[in-house]
């Protein structure tokens, strides 16, 4: 049995995976932000709790993916944006905890790899994860591409807009300042008097919700946010033409609503989008649902030895 981790802004997932790539038991923990010692615990207890659910004889591996740059040689975690920690020895760390073997991965390489497992059929293809940011792995020829570093395809951080809106990472103008999920909140917060939703909470849902019931502030706010979203998805079919770009996150739960406008938008502005006999890339929700990131973490050594 092998132990998948998929590190999220909000929570961290933990599942027990069996070697057909069923998942077996799944418990989360929130994701804390005030340090490595936090981190690490809450990682432990997500392991732990997830086999009180279903107890194993023998652990085979323990993969996880998390945000940002990871050292995958060493198995450290090494700097993630929005969680904050740095240099988290998480290999030795549960190493030591569960006496087997600990792989690291980014969270969005992750996830790409739980799709291509759970697809079975496509060798090269996108994985982009909205969320609390933006996220992106991507499969060239049925393998992992991370680039000459090991820190390629950081998708979220290519700039759409020049001296836009400041970065997580730094820097102004990102894909993910303007398609993450947190970026649709902020864009509903702005809008909040016009939406009419007084006190209420803002979630990545709020705008969602409220467009279905014929707000038409609340369908100006989600439909901005969808063309960014587009902008970017755009911008990756021009420079890979996959065959297939997934997009993932709990917000891809709204299915066509977010899916159409996207395939509508990409249709018309992607370079080959007048030439109607080259072969287009395909744009879908994952295979692997909101599993990917459980499934591909588990299967990171797997990935390694093939």
């Amino acid at each position: 049995m092998n132990i998948g981790i998929d590190v999220g802004g909000m929570s961290i997932k933990a599942g027990i995976v069996d070697n057909s790539g069923n998942i077996l038991a799944k418990y989360s923990v929130p994701t804390p932000r005030d340090g490595n010692e936090s981190f690490s615990a809450a990682v432990k207890k997500a392991i732990d709790e997830v086999l009180k659910i279903h107890p194993v004889e023998k652990i085979s591996s323990i993969g996880i993916g998390a945000p940002g740059i990871v050292d995958r040689e060493n198995g450290v975690l090494v700097y993630s944006t929005n969680i904050g920690y740095k240099n988290v020895p998480i290999r030795e760390f549960l190493g030591k905890e569960y006496g087997c073997e600990v792989y690291v991965e980014n969270d969005a390489n992750s996830a790409a790899l739980g799709e291509f497992y759970a697809s079975g059929d496509k060798k090269n293809f996108a994985f982009i994860t909205l969320g609390t940011g933006v996220g992106g792995g991507v499969i060239l020829n049925g393998k992992l591409y991370t680039g000459s570093n090991g820190v390629g395809c950081e998708l979220g951080h290519i700039v759409t807009h020049a001296r836009g809106t400041k970065c997580g990472c730094g820097r102004s103008g990102c894909w993910e300042a303007y398609a993450s999920v947190t970026a649709l909140m902020r864009f509903t917060e702005e809008a909040r008097e016009s939406l009419n939703i007084g006190d209420e909470k803002i979630s990545g849902k709020t705008v969602f919700d409220e467009a279905r019931k014929g707000n038409a502030a609340a369908i100006e706010v989600r439909d901005r946010w969808i063309e960014e979203v587009a902008i970017g998805i755009t911008n990756i079919v021009n420079i890979f033409q996959p065959e297939e770009i997934v997009i993932g996150g709990a917000i891809s739960k709204e299915g066509d609503t977010l899916l159409l406008p996207i395939r509508e938008y990409v249709d018309a502005n992607e370079y080959c989008a007048k030439h109607n006999d080259i072969k287009i890339t395909k744009i879908n929700l994952p295979r692997a649902g909101d599993s990917a990131g459980i499934l591909g973490a588990a299967y990171i050594g797997r990935n390694i030895k093939e």
